[in-house]
């Protein structure tokens, strides 16, 4: 569904900043905007698959825990059960994995395979649950109250264009 209301987002993303903000400062905001935009394209990818790797990781030393048969696991994988760094070594190479393991727990094991995403749909479904009160919390600019609170401090005088001394 997002994914449908990009091009609509980008179209009138400038407009929307202008009427929030006021058009002086507008360029300055959708610029920093499609800053933060791009930076989450790159690090909202990055962690979402550190946190369904950790998921694999997590059930794999789950299933590994769960293998009774020693002897089935060392004809499979040819190491001992008890050999972490050969396990680990089997691990990164992808020649132990969750179905392999599967096939070697006890009846009735529950197959980790289709929760794989849940830790990563939780942190994607809360940080869209932030960016939209984040989004509610924005409010237009009130410019009367601004100049008036700009000419109670002064700030809001207009002063004298200074000469350049060059």
């Amino acid at each position: 569904l997002a994914i449908t209301f990009y091009g609509g987002i980008f179209s009138v993303l400038p407009a929307y900043i202008a009427d929030l903000f006021g058009q002086k400062h507008a360029g300055a905001i959708h610029g920093k905007a499609l800053t933060a935009w791009a930076a989450s394209a790159v690090a909202g990818p990055m962690g979402l698959a550190y946190l369904r790797s950790n998921s694999v990781e997590s059930a794999t030393q789950e299933l590994l825990r769960t293998v009774e048969n020693v002897d089935a696991f060392h004809n499979t994988f040819g190491c001992s059960a008890s050999d972490t760094e050969a396990i680990r070594t089997l691990i990164d190479a992808k020649t132990i994995t969750i179905g392999r393991l599967m096939e070697l727990v006890p009846p009735g094991t529950i197959d980790p395979t289709p929760f794989l995403y849940d830790s990563t749909c939780y942190v994607a479904a809360g940080l869209m649950g932030v960016s939209a009160l984040a989004n509610l919390s924005i409010q237009p600019l009130d410019v009367k109250k601004t100049l008036k609170d700009l000419k109670a401090t002064g700030m809001g005088k207009s002063q004298p264009p200074q000469k350049n001394s060059n």
